[in-house]
């Protein structure tokens, strides 16, 4: 279950993502540190993404969010039940994994078959 923001976004916030995540994966077996090479090699499908796929909200004092539109590719590779799946936001002109999040349903892929993300959130909150 891990997960991961590079420190472009650290720094920069969430509009790094916005601006330069050009690819979503669903990657196997991810662990917090993984590289870009090492997470490219654990790849079970991809998807094109472009800044319009990226919405950020949240109002003053409150959370910035940026949501994550829906897409489907079909799978590059196959997955069991217990492959502890990830969706990667990353940079592909950088080889940078900009963002980790956990997929929680861990079902199986089948290679071939369409693989759907849903829309999901990355979220920066206020400092406490």
């Amino acid at each position: 279950m891990a997960k991961y923001a590079h420190s472009d976004v650290l720094d920069n916030g969430l509009n790094e993502i916005k601006t330069y995540a050009d690819e979503m994966w669903l990657v196997k077996g991810y662990a917090a540190g993984d590289s870009y090479a090492t997470a490219a090699a654990k790849k079970v499908c991809s998807v094109a993404m472009v800044s319009g796929d990226y919405t950020l909200s949240g109002a003053d004092a409150a959370a910035r969010v940026l949501a994550v539109a829906t897409k489907s590719n079909t799978a590059s590779a196959s997955s069991t039940g217990g492959d502890n799946l990830h969706v990667l936001l990353v940079r592909t002109a950088a080889t940078k994994i900009l963002w980790a999040t956990d997929e929680t349903t861990d079902q199986v892929v089948t290679s071939g078959n369409t693989v759907t993300f849903p829309t999901f959130n990355c979220t920066s909150g206020q400092p406490v």
